[in-house]
């Protein structure tokens, strides 16, 4: 008899144990939603005087702006090394695609950059965005809005057709096929050079602000 009550209470206490790893297993907590650091997050002071931390988003908002932000920033740096291949000798140079590239960059950049990072947003799994973001929101804003201008400069200078004794010469993208034979003077594209300034700046922006705001890919 003993022995039977042993292992009824042996399964009873199994079945408890499994019943809670599956409800937890097969939950929709990501975990993250009561860690809230206030160290992360910027604090707001009413009128009245004290201080409070901002109302937290849900976890599926700071995926959804994780996301966004992300895939913002994953096709500025598409745009970034398409720019450099053409202006330093990885592939031909296209005029009209170069200043589509720009333009990309200035348009997902400014308010539309920094909207992604709320202050209810702060640490969220999977982001790199560091705490200094929400710290030193006027800054981090700030570098937004020089990448659109950067980015803008850029498009402008990308745009100019100077002449070619005023210009650096860049090799066409498709002179192969558009160009016909013993033509040189159609396979090259008059660049003017103030393009490399603007690209330097624009790609030092970008350095400028990871450098203070984004870490470390491991995780």
């Amino acid at each position: 008899m003993r022995d039977l009550k042993k292992s009824l209470l042996r399964g009873a206490l199994g079945a408890t144990l499994l019943s809670a790893a599956g409800a937890y297993a097969f939950s929709f907590d990501f975990g993250d939603d009561d860690y809230y650091p206030g160290w992360g997050a910027p604090m707001y002071g009413p009128p009245g005087g004290g201080y409070y931390l901002p109302p937290r988003l849900s976890s599926y908002d700071r995926h959804s702006l994780k996301m966004n932000r992300q895939d913002m920033m994953s096709d500025h740096q598409d745009a970034l090394n398409e720019l450099s291949a053409m202006l330093y000798g990885g592939k031909g140079f296209d005029r009209s695609e170069a200043v589509q590239l720009a333009r990309m960059i200035q348009s997902g950049s400014g308010i539309k950059l920094s909207r992604n990072f709320h202050p209810g947003a702060v640490v969220t799994s999977g982001s790199r965005a560091m705490p200094s973001v929400w710290q030193n929101q006027d800054a981090f804003k700030g570098y937004a809005d020089n990448l659109s201008v950067a980015a803008g400069e850029l498009a402008k200078a990308l745009v100019i057709q100077p002449k070619p004794e005023n210009a650096i010469m860049l090799p066409k993208r498709d002179a192969a096929f558009s160009c016909k034979k013993g033509d040189e003077a159609c396979t090259k594209v008059a660049v003017d050079p103030s393009v490399w300034e603007k690209f330097n700046n624009l790609s030092a922006t970008c350095e400028g602000c990871h450098v203070g705001f984004r870490g470390f890919g491991w995780w």
